[in-house]
């Protein structure tokens, strides 16, 4: 049975590379690993030599992108994106030519959004375009919270006082999050986990929805 081909263009970060990787091979893919945004590059080959291939070029270049994927005329049937590289018209035409030996079938990103795939390209060229929506929503939710501590209270400024052996005291109370409105734009996956998260913290949240025309 033949093996399906991947191409990551850009890495998980972290631990994170080696719990995709796993899981990929896990499936019996035959994957490609760009090395372009890994940190530790001789440690991942150290590491996933003989299980992965490794290339490495610029994800946001096309001319490098459409050169890797028809690299000896082999192809990729998937694609997976972290960063959003622009998957446009040349690249889909490309990786879809029939004198590849394997045709592109899926764009996936692990991100929400699909605005860097062409996707009238690539509903022509038969290729599935797929993401993950609020996979994130969690994790960015809990960053804008943290940032409303960190703001009220000038907590950047004190920790670098603290670290310089100092401490200075606030001129004037700080706000506490209770006697704040929280205005948050758009009220999707991220925004509904913000708002109950700031409330818990006696956070008022105010939510301005924009008109999408539909």
């Amino acid at each position: 049975m033949e093996r399906g081909r991947v191409l990551l263009l850009d890495a998980a970060p972290g631990e994170l590379l080696g719990l995709e990787l796993g899981h990929l091979l896990g499936y019996g893919l035959a994957v490609t690993l760009n090395l372009r945004r890994v940190d530790d590059q001789a440690g991942a080959r150290a590491a996933w030599g003989g299980r992965v291939d490794f290339a490495d070029f610029d994800a946001f270049d096309e001319s490098a992108l459409v050169a890797e994927t028809v690299r000896g005329g082999l192809g990729y049937h998937a694609v997976k994106s972290r960063a959003g590289a622009p998957l446009r018209a040349a690249f889909l035409a490309a990786a879809t030519d029939p004198v590849l030996a394997n045709r592109l079938r899926v764009v996936g990103r692990a991100g929400a959004g699909t605005d860097h795939v062409e996707l009238p390209a690539a509903a022509r060229h038969g290729v599935a375009v797929t993401h993950t929506p609020g996979a994130n929503a969690n994790a960015v939710a809990e960053f804008a919270l943290a940032q409303l501590p960190a703001l009220t209270r000038d907590l950047p400024a004190h920790n670098h006082a603290a670290h310089q052996g100092g401490w200075r005291a606030p001129a004037a109370p700080a706000a506490e999050l209770s006697e704040l409105t929280l205005g948050i734009v758009g009220l999707g996956r991220i925004g509904l986990a913000l708002a109950g998260r700031a409330t818990a913290l006696g956070t008022r949240s105010r939510t301005l929805r924009r008109n999408s025309g539909g």
